[in-house]
């Protein structure tokens, strides 16, 4: 692939990022309401869908960070979409793997080493385990979910389900969004940007997940029974 075939892909895929994004803000909205009401069953569902949502946006913006203007080589980005096939935490594993060798070798530079592996341990806690409870819902295994084999529950999975929680869910996508911007630094301006804004991501990064820690569905309600209700005539 050329650069104008790479920006073109990208364009477009910035397109459906930014689509994506809208959608759940819109499904945040709507869940909100139905906390408000105590709509149990459609927070259940409505939290599913948003599940989905979340890995739908991850994986279109990998896409788009893959195809980022003077990031990847066309040779690169065919290596980042074959690791993707199988699964798109290998996918963001290779993608930091091919961006960290053009900064440094973290097998001898200590401060690189601790850089990539707060990063592959980001991808492990926001992006592989919601991708495989997206998995189950995707294959419609919304209340009980089943093995690889389909012959046996997965009960450890079906406690997964069963607790999804989608002010969680709006949490890890706030926590990706800060990843987000860490990885398109290491992708985007290797030499400069990464090493100036890195440690500035990385701390905003911690400090919402330690605030954030504890909030749920309980305490978006106690939240929502604050604020007025407005109604529309």
């Amino acid at each position: 692939m050329n650069d104008s075939e790479i920006f073109a892909i990208y364009k477009a895929q910035s397109r459906n990022v930014r689509y994506l994004k809208q959608v759940i803000q819109s499904f945040k909205r709507d869940i909100n309401s139905d906390i408000r009401k105590n709509k149990t069953f459609q927070v259940e569902t409505k939290t599913k869908l948003l599940a989905l949502l979340y890995s739908a946006w991850s994986e279109a913006q990998f896409v788009q960070i893959a195809y980022t203007e003077k990031g990847f080589s066309g040779s690169e980005i065919k290596s980042l979409l074959n690791a993707k096939k199988n699964g798109i935490t290998k996918g963001w594993i290779e993608m930091i793997s091919l961006a960290f060798a053009k900064v440094g070798d973290p097998n001898t530079d200590i401060e690189l080493g601790n850089r990539l592996s707060k990063l592959l341990g980001l991808v492990a806690s926001q992006i592989t385990k919601p991708s495989s409870i997206r998995n189950k819902i995707a294959h419609g295994q919304w209340v009980e979910a089943l093995n690889g084999s389909l012959n046996k529950v997965d009960s450890a999975m079906t406690g997964d389900l069963d607790s999804l929680d989608s002010v969680q869910i709006m949490r890890q996508i706030e926590i990706h969004n800060y990843l987000g911007k860490v990885i398109r630094d290491l992708v985007q301006s290797p030499a400069l940007g990464f090493g100036r804004d890195y440690l500035r991501h990385i701390t905003a990064l911690e400090k919402y997940a330690m605030e954030t820690q504890g909030w749920s569905v309980a305490t978006k309600l106690s939240e929502l029974d604050k604020k007025p209700v407005r109604y529309k005539l």
